[in-house]
């Protein structure tokens, strides 16, 4: 394929822009990210590997971001009875009210992003995406 590099230059460059565009309320995008993923969760609550997953990091950089969320409130230090080797992150109430009004703005900014695209073609991009973070 000749366009491989071209194409995985633009996903890097689009996720730049997204990245300095959609931060706002004190969180930049991947922080608004692991608020995301803690809300979806369980009780709001995720292995700290799980997360790191997710975000496709490495178990050491997702305890460098968590920090400073953790000096904040926005998420919480938990561990699990059964293992005490698994440790957690968890919402806070702080935390759940920020990613409100944070999915509220970043959902106002996006709509000029995609002004005629339709859910079918997100779809099929999301597919692709996923394909290549196998």
């Amino acid at each position: 394929m000749k366009n491989t590099i071209p194409f995985l230059f633009a996903i890097a460059k689009t996720n730049a822009m997204l990245s300095r565009r959609l931060s706002g309320h004190g969180l930049d995008f991947n922080d608004f990210m692991i608020l995301f993923y803690l809300n979806a969760a369980p009780e709001q609550k995720l292995r700290r590997i799980d997360l790191a997953e997710k975000l496709g990091l490495t178990a050491s950089g997702i305890t460098r971001m968590l920090l400073p969320l953790e000096k904040l409130h926005i998420i919480e230090r938990d561990t699990n009875d059964a293992d005490a080797r698994a440790r957690y992150a968890t919402l806070t109430p702080a935390g759940k009210n920020l990613l409100d009004d944070a999915t509220a703005t970043i959902e106002m900014k996006t709509e000029d992003f995609f002004p005629e695209t339709d859910d079918a073609e997100l779809e099929k991009f999301i597919k692709l995406l996923e394909e290549i973070n196998k």
